[in-house]
């Protein structure tokens, strides 16, 4: 039973029980018809029935300068109930930006849910929760085509069948993974280093789950001869039992997190995991304008670096970085190296060059829409595992 008050915070546990009821859930006398909100990057032009639940047409609220912002009513299942009905609602914003890569989010209480009909002065409050940026450097693309819109919703309606069909030990990992990559997409304009230590997390969070310490422990070749060693030096031998015991303490969280990524997203997938940064835009004037030739807007450009242009032990290099750089994020508040947050020509790395006057360094770095693609698409490849 989540809080009588939820003081306008949120404590996602009471949102994980909101959506999926727990075997041995007994119902409540406050069980019924009840709705939420939640307010999307884009323009929802279609009525998604994902299953459990509808998701309205947006409703579109023109903001201050150049923002917008989009409102979709929730019809929520009958178990959810009228008490705390948003909580409902901020699970499915979650999985909603999961599923689509974009900002969505819900009200922290339940106060407009529990109207009739929303007054323009409603309408406005909720448009503050989620205001888009649609126009200038940095906008948003908010129109999607309607095939578009129509292949999201499925994916999302399938998610959800999957989330309501695993255990519900399963079903947890999963949603706390998916909150992790929902607070790094609502995040990443503030803290470009925080999203990316969000994304990151997401996926080692499942790879702890998934791949075991003793598949990718390291034993170092010497370590015979050093039992032979230890038989007849005493000091050796409490040497060796020190350093076997630091040894046995280690987690290899970061060869786990690599692992998971080459087990359940390997490179050669990483096409289907990150769509061109134009891609949307592209489909959309299609449709619209169907003898518009954009399709060059979307094609590799000459200078940029696909995943099939490097060896294994390359990629290995890479995404060991990058778990890398979310620690020193996260001990030391450094930001990654990353000088484009959201690049627009370089589909899935950019180029890092350093010179501190004696040597340069070079790497290349994943963008984050390659890793928030690689969140998704490995997750998926998890779940559905089970």
């Amino acid at each position: 039973m989540s809080r009588a008050v939820t003081t306008d915070h949120v404590l996602f546990d009471e949102c994980i029980s909101a959506f999926r009821r727990e075997q041995g859930y007994r119902a409540s006398s406050f069980e019924g018809e009840s709705c939420s909100y939640v307010m999307t990057a884009f323009e929802l032009s279609q009525q998604w029935d994902l299953g459990i639940c509808t998701l309205h047409p947006s409703t579109k609220v023109i903001l201050q300068g150049a923002y917008s912002a989009f409102i979709s009513r929730v019809d929520n299942p009958e178990w959810v109930g009228t008490h705390n009905s948003h909580l409902f609602g901020i699970a499915l914003s979650a999985i909603i930006s999961f599923a689509t890569g974009k900002t969505c989010k819900s009200t922290r209480d339940d106060y407009l849910c529990r109207r009739d009909q929303l007054s323009e002065h409603d309408i406005h409050q909720l448009a503050l929760i989620n205001p888009i940026l649609t126009a200038g450097p940095g906008c948003t693309h908010t129109l999607l085509s309607e095939e578009r819109q129509t292949v999201l919703g499925d994916e999302i309606r399938q998610l959800i069948e999957r989330l309501h069909a695993v255990d519900y030990q399963v079903y947890r990992t999963v949603m706390q993974s998916i909150r992790l990559v929902h607070l790094s997409l609502a995040n990443k304009r503030d803290d470009f280093g925080l999203a990316y230590l969000l994304v990151v997390s997401a996926i080692e969070s499942v790879a702890q789950k998934s791949i075991k310490r003793d598949k990718v422990k390291e034993k170092h070749p010497s370590e015979k001869v050093w039992k032979e060693k230890a038989k007849n030096d005493e000091d050796f031998s409490e040497l060796l039992r020190v350093y076997m015991e630091y040894r046995g303490k280690q987690e290899y969280l970061k060869e786990r997190y690599i692992e998971f990524i080459l087990k359940y997203a390997p490179p050669e997938h990483w096409k289907e995991c990150v769509p061109h940064p134009m891609q949307e835009l592209a489909e959309y004037v299609k449709e619209i304008s169907p003898s518009h030739g954009i399709d060059h807007i979307v094609q590799k450009h000459w200078f940029e670096k696909y995943p099939n242009e490097f060896e294994e032990g390359e990629i290995r290099a890479i995404l060991a970085d990058s778990y890398t750089h979310r620690s020193c994020f996260i001990h030391r508040g450094e930001q990654p190296p990353h000088t484009d947050p959201s690049p627009s020509l370089n589909r899935f790395f950019q180029e890092y060059r350093e010179d501190d006057g004696y040597n340069i360094t070079e790497k290349v770095l994943p963008n984050y829409e390659l890793l928030l693609g690689i969140s998704k698409y490995s997750i998926l490849g998890w779940i559905n595992t089970k």
